[in-house]
């Protein structure tokens, strides 16, 4: 994992952070392993646009035990930044299986996304209102109450790492 001073201040400072190739992932994260996921861990999979068939984005809560490094990556941030616990805070999948557009919204806690497959736009609408562009193993920290929106370019899969409570000095 990747992470220079430069983008932990950022992050400590509450600032949106973008990290190209946080991470090199070695396993192949596609549809048939979200099938997989789903299977042996009894998942529930929940549309989160509600355009209806196949053309909806989906979300998987709570993954973090389903997968070592979904766990390790939370471990990872929860300590580095010093989150206080919070029951809330997990790992969630966002996935679509075509390019698709979310809602512009806002989140009541920290988020770390992480690209695991096809490209996806993060347009935040704050003070720079700007685009970045996610890929496999790139990171993007967006703090709580920054409104954003996600665009999908094509069919993508993202780790939603999240944290609601406070962070310790």
């Amino acid at each position: 994992m990747l992470l220079k001073k430069y983008h932990t201040d950022l992050i400590k400072k509450n600032k949106i952070c973008f990290i190209k190739n946080f991470v090199s992932l070695q396993r192949e994260y596609d549809f048939n392993l979200i099938s997989l996921l789903i299977e042996e861990n009894n998942l529930m999979i929940l549309p989160k646009s509600n355009i209806g068939n196949l053309k909806d984005i989906f979300q998987i809560c709570k993954v973090s035990n389903c997968l070592k490094e979904f766990k390790t990556f939370f471990d990872f941030l929860s300590k580095l930044f010093k989150y206080e616990r919070d029951p809330r805070d997990e790992v969630d999948l966002f996935f679509s299986l075509a390019s698709q557009t979310g809602n512009c919204h806002i989140d009541e806690e920290d988020v770390f996304i992480l690209g695991l497959k096809g490209r996806v736009i993060y347009r935040m609408y704050d003070i720079e209102n700007k685009d970045y562009e996610i890929n496999k193993g790139d990171l993007i920290f967006i703090p709580k109450n920054i409104k954003h929106k996600v665009i999908g370019i094509n069919p993508r899969i993202v780790a939603s790492i999240g944290f609601y409570g406070k962070r310790f000095k």
